[in-house]
């Protein structure tokens, strides 16, 4: 295998609400967005191996680089400029999963997106890196496209990504449940840790997904019993485990936490997708490492999509 370079093939599944220099004007990937959402997939397999931040962060500026070591190993650029100037045209209902699941995309204006089928092609150099360095970024490259997204929310499902095509290395996305998650578990560390500092792979890890669906109704299934499973968690402060700040009627929690839980819809080809949800705990808060409600309705959440009815409507 040659360690030389790679061409990413990406297709856009779910909305992409990527911010360009105008917001209200024009949607745009840029590369620092793409290198930003590699690196966060890197960090969540690498912790495991690592189990030191202060090494992990070494490792990474060497790697993606910084101030004190210099340029990075890896480089980057889009074979095509990727910008749309689409907007999303009708309103959303306060009570609709779009609306919950996607809360502040429409609060300033018009925001432009990145629509379904939209394709992103990357190249990386990766002359500088090397054998161990290579398969770590292959890894990374993979996750995102199995379980990640770009752009605002991707955490609840918009934006999400999938790996159509990869020059340079082998690589067959996967066209169902099973080859779905039997890559997920090839690429994750074989010994994971106990815990974690931040979003990474450990013990506690949990993935699944739910019935094989139409590309346009899979977003649908999967925001609305997520919306679901949130209104119905008791007692309100317990659905702080889905990220902070959040609002309850005794005062809002004003620090800032992103969801444990990432929610992905996963292109199968000829049409269908599979609705797909991680769980990567860790730490909360600093000064609170203790994940409200013990994480019980996320994990119930995930836990469940594969039994649940086929029907979009539950």
């Amino acid at each position: 295998m040659s360690f030389t370079s790679l061409t990413a093939t990406y297709r856009v599944v779910t909305p992409m609400f990527l911010g360009g220099a105008e917001p209200t004007m024009e949607a745009e990937l840029r590369v620092p967005s793409f290198k930003g959402a590699l690196r966060f997939w890197w960090r969540a397999i690498m912790w495991s191996e690592v189990q030191d931040v202060v090494k992990l962060r070494e490792w990474e500026a060497g790697l993606f680089g910084s101030s004190e070591k210099g340029q990075s190993k890896l480089l980057m650029y889009l074979q095509v400029p990727v910008a749309s100037n689409q907007k999303v045209i009708e309103k959303w209902p306060p009570s609709s999963w779009q609306r919950y699941t996607g809360y502040g995309l429409r609060d300033k204006g018009e925001r432009r997106f990145i629509p379904v089928g939209q394709e992103l092609v990357v190249k990386l150099n990766l002359r500088r890196c090397d054998s161990m360095e290579f398969s770590q970024m292959l890894a990374a490259l993979k996750l995102l496209g199995l379980v990640g997204g770009l752009g605002s929310r991707s955490r609840k499902g918009w934006g999400s990504v999938t790996l159509s095509k990869l020059d340079g290395a082998e690589w067959r996305c996967p066209s169902d449940a099973t080859s779905w998650r039997a890559t997920i578990e090839s690429l994750i560390p074989r010994e994971c840790s106990d815990t974690a500092p931040f979003s990474a792979f450990t013990k506690a890890s949990l993935w699944n997904h739910g019935p094989l669906k139409d590309l346009r109704s899979a977003q649908q299934w999967l925001g609305q019993r997520y919306l679901t499973c949130v209104k119905t968690t008791t007692p309100k402060p317990d659905r702080a485990q889905f990220g902070l700040p959040r609002s309850f009627g005794n005062g809002p929690r004003t620090e800032r936490r992103g969801s444990p839980l990432f929610l992905h819809v996963h292109d199968c080809g000829n049409g269908n997708a599979l609705p797909t949800a991680l769980w990567l705990p860790s730490n909360f808060l600093p000064d609170a490492p203790r994940i409200p409600g013990d994480g019980v309705s996320a994990r119930r959440f995930l836990e469940t999509l594969s039994s649940a009815s086929t029907s979009p409507d539950r």
